[in-house]
């Protein structure tokens, strides 16, 4: 994936999104974990949410010709549930997006055990590619800010290309 470039959800992937956001949507509520680590606290409709968050990791699935994760079970970063997104090269992916001009972020109190992050700027159902971060670039103490709550927070200018994320990836494996 190329810095900046757009990709648009086609109809028929845009009700398979949809469709899948909504049932997992529903099964938080059910469960009653709904909204349970999200920092967001504006009164944007949680399932829209949910759906252009799902749509970034279709994106970036489909891109490198992986299986999309379609189950609904709860997943919950803060009980060690949520591990990853995707596993590409060996590599394992949280994908993030935002539906504002915002940088790569994450609260400290979600920190992923994943290798690293694709993220996305979305105006659904489209979506521009941003970067990829390690989780070490991104998880370093240097970055941690108060916004809403103590995140992590990498600038735009930060992230990394594919071929960049993927050296480092590799060299910090080693």
């Amino acid at each position: 994936m190329e810095i900046n470039s757009k990709y648009i959800l086609e109809p028929l992937e845009q009700q398979i999104v949809e469709m899948t956001a909504k049932a997992r949507h529903y099964n938080k509520i059910d469960t009653g974990i709904q909204g349970m680590g999200q920092v967001a606290t504006d009164k944007q409709n949680n399932i829209y949410r949910d759906t252009f968050g799902f749509g970034a990791e279709f994106i970036f699935c489909k891109y490198y010709n992986l299986h999309t994760d379609f189950s609904i079970g709860n997943t919950y970063k803060i009980k060690d549930t949520d591990l990853y997104d995707a596993t590409w090269n060996g590599i394992t992916i949280d994908v993030k997006a935002t539906d504002k001009n915002f940088p790569l972020m994450t609260p400290e109190y979600s920190i992923s055990k994943v290798d690293g992050f694709a993220f996305f700027h979305c105006s659904y159902p489209e979506y521009t590619f941003k970067g990829f971060a390690t989780a070490k670039q991104l998880f370093n103490p240097d970055n941690l800010r108060l916004v809403r709550v103590k995140s992590y927070v990498l600038e735009l200018e930060n992230l990394l290309s594919e071929s960049e994320f993927l050296f480092l990836t590799k060299l910090n494996k080693l």
